[in-house]
């Protein structure tokens, strides 16, 4: 039962860390891009945005959800990618933390690109508007997954 909750603890730091790295890279982003156009941007405006966007994207509801939508989302992409890897690990011997890597950055793929899909067109991921934006994404659930593998493969669950 310990080990049950150890995992489940793990899930959601490891959401909440992709969560953080997600949006701290659009927020970046965006203040790059007001950079290019003259607006001032100092270190004190990218770590106070950086802050503030985390509290608004990862840890507030966004209604009509009880739930705040970054963190859902990935979740939801998370929960299905982990879940295949659960399955494949059983035939294939991997290193986990290798072997969730993967899977968190095909989360963050489908993730990607998926979500124009759904929202008619619209880049909801400010962050994932250009190819690097996508890549830099990709990297944060490719970080988050071996985050979890690793925790796995310290707990020997």
């Amino acid at each position: 039962m310990i080990y049950i909750l150890k995992k489940v603890g793990f899930l959601f730091l490891t959401i909440l860390l992709v969560s953080f790295l997600v949006g701290a890279q659009t927020t970046t982003f965006n203040l790059i891009w007001l950079s290019s156009v003259d607006m001032p941007v100092s270190l004190g405006v990218l770590i106070s945005s950086v802050y503030h966007d985390f509290l608004l994207m990862t840890l507030t509801p966004a209604p009509p959800l009880p739930l705040p939508l970054l963190p859902t989302i990935i979740a939801l992409g998370f929960l299905i990618a982990f879940s295949f890897t659960w399955l494949v690990l059983r035939w294939v011997k991997v290193q986990k933390r290798i072997a969730y890597g993967i899977a968190g950055a095909i989360a963050l793929v489908l993730i990607v690109y998926l979500m124009p899909l759904v929202f008619f067109g619209i880049d909801m991921l400010a962050g994932a508007r250009t190819t690097v934006g996508k890549i830099i994404l990709i990297l944060c659930g490719y970080i988050g997954g071996h985050f979890f593998g690793t925790r796995l493969s310290k707990e020997q669950i």
